[in-house]
């Protein structure tokens, strides 16, 4: 008769293994497994390879909070022989989805399952806990006859291979409203990293769909068509499953040893690359990646022996479905008496998709993203009495419930993150999940930068630094932003001694330019030819700064303003066509206002909230409109980034608009109506300036 489970730590185990005959694929056998037998999945590199199922766990916890889980976890039947049918026998163990939000942690003790190998097929796996031997002999004969019913569906049978009713995943709101929220949220961000808050910050965002099926089958067929490094099944209470298809490997432990494989630096996958140079060139991908390495290093230490962490492989370059990722390798050794539940209180969540340093990452992400992740950038995977845990983060994946599916997408934010980058990065990830399980991502959510004009892109792009009394001001964040623009329109970087170079140059300007107060130094990037691109730098003086104008709306072509192009006939134009105001520009309804031809817009409504337009392909990313929302923050004034609309600059009870050369502009009209005059504060910005 089976005993009643109650604690899998005070049962004893002997694992065995029996061979099956038969050469069913395993998606037409996962495709037939149904919600209400709670079954889990685990394909790929899971201990050594193949396919695990399992169903019926004997004993089922949900705790309110991953770590109130963690102490389950090394509740483990103790091992009392080798196994029967070879060393590397499974037979159960606990499968876990440890959920970054309360309420998504699941933990399943299953004490048998089946598994495919390439080369030994299918087995039959077993704990071999006393008091179960009819238990296991009626699972044995059940799954029998379930591989033969499913090697009898065939391959047109319908389960696996036909597509499940998924259509369209977006988002929740509206996708530009998503979108700006994601960009506000990869500015607040930066500005908290550039404080000193924290030095980098995963950020998310979630798709929404509709799926009624059974979650197995939809797991079926995105495995069989992604063949992911570690996809993972876990069937929940009422239905609720999450289908996981992850690239990422949280941890494995071994005989004592630990590898953690963090994942940061994402570039696009396309059909029939080899590699990625753009991404193997990236410094912003790389100091990412490396400030994570540490941060793991430095999890492991807290539980390893002294001198054993170690990093074995360092930004290798890795292809996944639909894009190509920068992987390292962590190691280490535990510490006597180091157990499972020891390891997850040092490492959960995983640091790769927290930030750095964790704790800090942890505590602002509240505030940056205001929906729960739920199992999003948590741990699953399979902690076992005979051969170890493996667990993989939780990213790629699906989270089904009523009817309804949700898939958590992120990245990496650092001090250099261009926020509508950050937003397709996003969606380039979810891309070929959302397909493979035959669906399709909402057309508003684009993947890619809008691209330049032929005659843009040849025209190069450049940069305007003011240099007050022969200092060049902010120049690193200059050069930064023009990298930035080189790297992504003509694939390298800008030279190393550019900074020796722009000194050298302001050395060398002519008497008259050199006895002036400011000058402008304006380092160019030719973009006319294929070869490396040149950078010509040449200077000239500036006469009085600008300190008030009148704007007037105006119009320019639908193309991508975030690099700053040296062709500027279109803004010309729109400054003839307006004089002697100055233009600013608006895009469709869901843009509304941009920037002015000069720089970009700052007002303040009537509620004394200081407002700018995020950071999207229809205006420039300013060195001054950052340095000028750190002021803000700083001199204690409220400051957000968001839509503003034509009305909004007319009713506001203060418009400026910023820039390099000129610093805070004060606007005393827009479309011809007269706007108070300029609050004291203008002056204290351009004094913190420097201008």
């Amino acid at each position: 008769m089976r005993p009643e489970p109650l604690d899998p730590g005070t049962w004893t185990a002997r694992p065995a293994a029996v061979a099956l005959a038969g050469g069913c694929p395993p998606s037409r056998l996962v495709a037939r497994l149904r919600a209400a037998d709670r079954p889990a999945v685990l394909s790929g590199d899971w201990f050594g390879g193949g396919v695990l199922v399992l169903r019926r766990p004997l004993l089922v916890r949900e705790p309110a909070d991953a770590a109130d889980g963690f102490d389950d976890l090394v509740r483990l039947p103790a091992v009392t022989a080798p196994p029967l049918g070879g060393p590397d026998v499974l037979g159960g163990g606990w499968v876990t989805t440890l959920g970054f939000s309360p309420g998504t942690t699941v933990l399943a003790f299953h004490g048998s399952l089946l598994r495919w190998r390439v080369k030994a097929g299918w087995t039959f796996e077993t704990l071999g806990l006393p008091g179960h031997e009819e238990a296991d002999a009626a699972e044995l004969e059940a799954w029998r006859a379930d591989l033969a019913a499913a090697e009898d569906d065939g391959d047109d049978g319908g389960r696996g291979a036909a597509a499940p009713d998924l259509g369209v995943v977006g988002t929740r709101e509206p996708p530009e409203v998503a979108r700006d929220r994601h960009l506000a949220a990869v500015e607040d961000a930066v500005g908290r990293i550039r404080r000193g808050d924290f030095y980098q910050v995963n950020l998310g965002t979630r798709g929404h769909g509709r799926y009624a099926g059974e979650p197995a089958r939809l797991f079926a067929r995105v495995v069989e068509r992604l063949q992911p490094d570690r996809a993972a099944l876990v069937t929940g209470p009422g239905g609720r499953a999450l289908a996981c298809f992850s690239p990422e490997v949280f941890w494995t432990l071994h005989d004592g040893r630990v590898t953690s494989s963090p994942i940061k630096g994402t570039a696009p996958r396309r059909a029939g690359e080899t590699d990625s140079p753009a991404l193997r060139g990236s410094a912003k991908d790389a100091a990412e990646n490396v400030m994570i390495v540490d941060l793991v290093r430095h999890d492991l230490a807290q539980v390893s022996e002294p001198g054993s962490v170690a990093v074995p492989e360092l930004l290798a370059l890795r292809p996944h479905p639909g894009v190509w990722h920068l992987v390292s390798t962590v190691t280490s050794r535990l510490a006597p008496g180091v157990d499972v539940a020891d390891l997850l209180r040092a490492t959960f969540p995983p640091g790769s998709v927290t930030g750095a340093p964790k704790t800090a990452a942890l505590a602002a992400l509240p505030a940056l993203e205001p929906v729960p992740r739920g199992a999003h950038t948590g741990a699953v995977g399979l902690v076992t009495p005979a051969r170890g845990t493996e667990l993989a983060v939780t990213i790629r994946s699906f989270e089904l419930a009523d009817g309804g599916l949700e898939l958590g997408v992120g990245g990496g934010i650092t001090t250099d993150s261009v926020p509508v980058l950050e937003w397709y990065e996003c969606w380039h990830k979810a891309a070929p999940l959302v397909e493979a399980a035959g669906g399709r991502l909402d057309p508003a959510l684009p993947r890619s930068p809008v691209p330049p004009t032929p005659g843009q892109r040849a025209s190069g792009v450049f940069e305007s630094v003011l240099a007050v009394r022969g200092r060049p001001l902010r120049l690193a964040a200059h050069l930064a932003r023009l990298d930035l623009s080189t790297r992504e329109l003509y694939g390298q970087g800008l030279p190393a001694d550019l900074p020796d170079r722009v000194q050298l140059a302001l050395a060398e300007v002519e008497v008259e330019a050199r006895a002036a107060v400011r000058v402008a130094v304006r380092p160019a990037v030719d973009g006319s030819s294929d070869r490396r691109p040149e950078v010509e730098i040449t200077v000239r003086p500036l006469g009085a700064r600008l300190e008030r104008c009148t704007l007037r709306r105006a119009e320019r072509p639908a193309v991508s303003w975030r690099h700053k192009w040296v062709d500027r006939a279109a803004l010309s134009a729109a400054e003839v066509a307006v004089a002697p105001a100055l233009p600013y520009f608006v895009g469709e309804p869901a843009t509304g206002v941009t920037e002015s031809s000069r720089g970009n817009l700052f007002a303040r409504g009537p509620d004394g909230v200081w407002r700018t337009p995020p950071l999207d392909e229809h205006l420039l990313p300013g060195v001054t409109r950052r340095e000028v929302l750190d002021l803000l923050a700083d001199l204690g004034e409220q400051v957000r980034v968001a839509r503003l609309v034509p009305a909004d600059l007319q009713a506001a009870d203060a418009v400026v608009w910023t820039s390099s050369l000129s610093g805070v502009v004060a606007v005393t009209a827009v479309d011809g109506r007269p706007l108070p005059a300029p609050p004291a504060l203008v002056a204290t910005l351009n004094r913190r300036l420097g201008v």
